[in-house]
């Protein structure tokens, strides 16, 4: 009886622990399903975060893009606006300092007719020389002849702000050059001399030797007045030119100067260069000239600095517009990290759970008796 009891107290035993290990097998597959729900859970909040997340960036990149789109709509319009106020005003400019030379030749021609009518009176004195001479025989007129006719000549072939009488060269000084022409930085000195003394006899004798000794004192005192020309009036540090005009009102007397190449060469070594009437109309109405040129250079000076100004206003537009793009680099750089990152959760997850993000997963059925036990 005592093996039977045994027997009985040894089936009891391991129904009970066959019983125990069955409650614990089920607690083991609850918590199991339990953990393997949480894990989904958990999963599909991760993935909704994700896609979240991924919506707001779309969102925010969607924005910033209407934003560029919309700045550089703006910008397109105002650099065509920019370009078209700088083409109209450029070509502005262009119809004017074409307007303006125009009216500048017409000035030169003008000016050209203006000449040949004088230089045909200038031939006509010259062809009177015996009625000058007996003019110039009146003390009171003898020595303003030659500055009359000086201001003659540039009254009517320059402009009056071109040119100065009387002109003070050196502020001491009490010296005054008979006219000066104003250039942009200097002034070119003209001195009118007549030695009617010496040139006298030029015109009242055939005699060589009184020929020869006229010519001589002539060529002595142009020498004369060429180192006082040089003295009192070619002074650079005060403005002037490094050389000056000596005027004789007479075509005769000019001549004389001219066939006597020593006394030509004495005077350029002082920088004093003679000039007669004609000549000097013909160097007026060259300066008168290059006056005209030189204002249509200062106008088309004006344009090319609006065209430069232009220019530097299109690069700094350049600069901008690189900025621009720089930033959208930098936009799709930080679009390409999270796409990476994106990834690379997706692939844990995966390792994790053996799922593939973003697709449902079915759960297993629930096992009623082993949740009841």
């Amino acid at each position: 009886m005592a093996w039977v009891g045994l027997g009985i107290l040894a089936v009891t035993l391991v129904g009970a622990t066959v019983f125990l290990l069955s409650r614990v097998f089920q607690l083991l597959q609850g918590n199991f399903e339990s953990l393997q729900r949480n894990l989904l859970l958990h999963q599909t909040e991760f993935e909704r975060s994700q896609d979240l997340k991924a919506s707001t960036l779309r969102t925010e990149l969607a924005q910033a893009t209407h934003t560029l789109d919309t700045k550089f709509g703006t910008i397109d319009q105002k650099l065509d606006g920019r370009l078209k106020e700088l083409s109209q005003g450029v070509q502005s400019k262009l119809e004017q300092n074409l307007k303006e030379g125009f009216f500048h030749f017409q000035k030169v021609q003008e000016s050209l007719s203006q000449t040949e009518k004088q230089l045909a009176n200038l031939n006509n004195v010259g062809q009177s020389i015996n009625d000058l001479n007996n003019l110039l025989k009146m003390p009171h007129l003898r020595g303003n002849f030659g500055e009359a006719v000086l201001e003659k000549l540039l009254t009517d072939l320059l402009p009056q702000e071109c040119f100065e009488l009387q002109y003070r060269i050196v502020p001491s000084s009490t010296e005054r050059v008979d006219a000066v022409i104003k250039y942009p930085k200097t002034v070119l000195p003209i001195d009118s001399k007549f030695p009617r003394e010496q040139v006298l006899p030029l015109f009242e004798t055939n005699d060589p030797i009184q020929l020869e000794a006229a010519r001589k004192s002539l060529t002595d005192v142009m020498k004369t007045l060429a180192r006082q020309i040089k003295e009192k009036y070619i002074h650079p540090e005060h403005g002037t030119t490094d050389m000056a005009l000596l005027f004789v009102p007479s075509e005769t007397l000019y001549f004389e100067i001219l066939r006597n190449p020593n006394l030509c060469q004495e005077l350029g070594k002082h920088k004093v260069f003679a000039v007669s009437p004609n000549t000097l109309a013909v160097t007026l109405h060259a300066i008168s000239i290059s006056r005209s040129y030189y204002e249509m250079a200062k106008g088309v000076e004006k344009t090319l600095l609006e065209i430069k100004k232009a220019q530097q206003h299109f690069e700094n537009f350049e600069g901008r517009f690189e900025e621009v793009g720089t930033a959208l680099g930098k936009a799709q750089n930080a679009f390409n990290t999270a796409s990476t990152h994106w990834t690379r959760f997706g692939g844990a997850i995966t390792r994790l759970t053996g799922m593939t993000p973003g697709v449902e997963t079915v759960s297993a059925p629930k096992d009623e008796t082993l949740l009841d036990a």
